[in-house]
């Protein structure tokens, strides 16, 4: 099957093949091979050893390889308490990597298991018969008190665009050594943060994997500790999201497959990219930054996956796309002001100009405190009303230098006698709203003619958030206009 595929099952029955033989002395290999990672201190790695220990897959069929950073000396002393407790089921690789355990697992089936957590007793038994029943390479694990969409119930042959799969990426998984891990050397990332590399692994193994298991049946994995995720530096972060991202282009083509797995890194690490911590960044840091996250954008940010962010991030993105770097900052520093992105317009003015002897037009300003309006989308704000053809809309920098001005200018003979709404709506990505109109903004008024007959030209606040422009002959009795209500005269 293409690694771009639906993942399926195969179609040998792998309960007929027969087990691999070891030679005459040689340990048999056992079925899976447990990787615990230790970095600093573990209070709960006894936990951890112990529930692997107990499974009721037996001592005999697993392999324990606990990588051990030398950060805690506490940790040594459990690890040769447990070995000397469980002869031939633990090697401590002190200090060690998580590649180097992969390369030494002589299990069918690699296991990733954090120091933090430990598993129910049949977690193993169930996992590797998963696996062998129906051929799959990797099996999702449910962790106690997961609700996430991907554990709504246990499937087999499961297509990688099943909801919430693509968010689910840890390694906390049992993964089939051969031919997923090993023939392709299949390893962890160590140039990136950790997080990104397991995710970077794993996302690999479902590329390559013929088949995919969901177990949402029982509670595989338990976690006792609360470890607070690194917060790695913005570069690092980058370089983590820039490698995993890579993965996904190279085993998918573009569509919706390769859309749904790069949707969950713009939504989290760009958010994080484009958020309060680049202010808080060196200057050429911050240039290196937004130049990686822009190359990012422009080979993987399509409007699909644009369109399916939160309108805050949207708006940020939007930014990075066009590189304008001092816009971004800007939206950044009115988010973290306000608590909301800068998504909204107000009306500053309304009011007439003479164009010529007797002649008008209908001045209306407006400020958005979005730098840059009219590089983000093509015609971003429009005018509401039965006459928005005639109107002419200019935008440019603020004088202060904080957002866009908007001026719109209207022939008042655009106008015909009587009533007229007139509005202004901004759409900027998707999200659209209506300018406001200050409270208590006062009414204009001028005189002009239409031919020979003089008229009455008046602007005001309509009472919710537009402009009522009302065109009166003068000298006819009855009626006078004020404040956007025409009343007795």
């Amino acid at each position: 099957m293409s690694p771009t595929g639906t993942a399926g099952t195969p179609d040998v029955d792998v309960r007929e093949v027969p087990g691999v033989t070891d030679a005459p002395g040689v340990p048999a290999a056992p079925d899976v091979s447990v990787i615990v990672v230790v970095r600093e201190a573990a209070p709960h790695l006894h936990r951890c050893l112990e529930s692997l220990a107990g499974q009721t897959i037996g001592e005999a069929r697993i392999e324990v390889l606990v990588v051990d950073d030398e950060s805690a000396d506490g940790n040594q002393a459990e690890l040769e308490r447990f070995s000397s407790d469980h002869p031939g089921l633990c090697t401590v690789l002190r200090p060690g990597t998580p590649n180097q355990a992969v390369a030494r697992a002589r299990g069918r089936y690699v296991f990733f298991l954090p120091a933090d957590g430990f598993l129910g007793r049949e977690a193993l038994t169930r996992l590797v018969d998963a696996a062998d029943i129906h051929g799959s390479d990797v099996v999702y694990a449910k962790a106690a008190g997961a609700s996430t969409a991907v554990f709504a119930r246990t499937g087999h042959g499961v297509p990688r665009d099943a909801p919430g799969l693509a968010r689910e990426l840890s390694c906390t998984k049992l993964f089939r050594r051969e031919p997923v891990v090993e023939p392709h050397g299949l390893r962890f990332r160590e140039d990136i943060p950790t997080a990104l590399a397991e995710q970077a692994f794993t996302l690999e193994a479902l590329f390559r994997a013929r088949g995919i298991s969901v177990l949402a049946d029982y509670d595989y994995c338990f976690a006792v500790g609360e470890s607070p995720e690194a917060v790695p530096p913005i570069e690092d972060l980058l370089r983590g999201t820039a490698a995993v991202m890579a993965v996904t282009a190279r085993f998918t083509e573009p569509g919706p497959l390769r859309d749904a797995f790069h949707l969950r890194y713009f939504a989290d690490e760009a958010d994080r990219l484009t958020g309060p911590g680049l202010l808080e960044t060196a200057e050429p840091v911050r240039r290196r930054v937004f130049a990686g996250l822009r190359r990012l954008v422009t080979d993987h940010l399509g409007d699909a996956v644009l369109a399916r962010l939160r309108p805050g991030l949207r708006l940020r993105l939007s930014y990075v796309r066009t590189g304008d770097l001092p816009g971004l900052l800007s939206v950044i520093r009115y988010e973290a002001g306000h608590g909301v992105p800068p998504l909204r317009t107000e009306l500053v003015s309304a009011a007439w100009r003479r164009t010529g002897p007797a002649r008008h037009t209908l001045v209306v300003t407006a400020r958005s405190p979005l730098p840059g309006l009219a590089a983000l989308d093509a015609a971003p704000v429009r005018l509401t009303g039965p006459a928005p053809q005639t109107g002419r809309i200019l935008l440019r920098p603020a004088p202060d230098g904080g957002g866009t001005e908007i001026e719109v200018r209207i022939p008042a003979d655009a106008f015909p006698p009587g009533r007229t709404r007139v509005g202004l709506r901004t759409a900027v990505l998707g999200t659209e709203h209506l300018a406001t109109v200050p409270a208590g903004a006062p009414p204009r008024r001028a005189h002009g003619l239409r031919g020979l007959r003089p008229y009455r030209l008046d602007v005001a606040a309509d009472g919710t958030r537009g402009l009522v422009v009302a065109v009166a002959p003068v000298g006819l009795p009855g009626r006078r206009f004020s404040g956007g209500r025409a009343r007795p005269a």
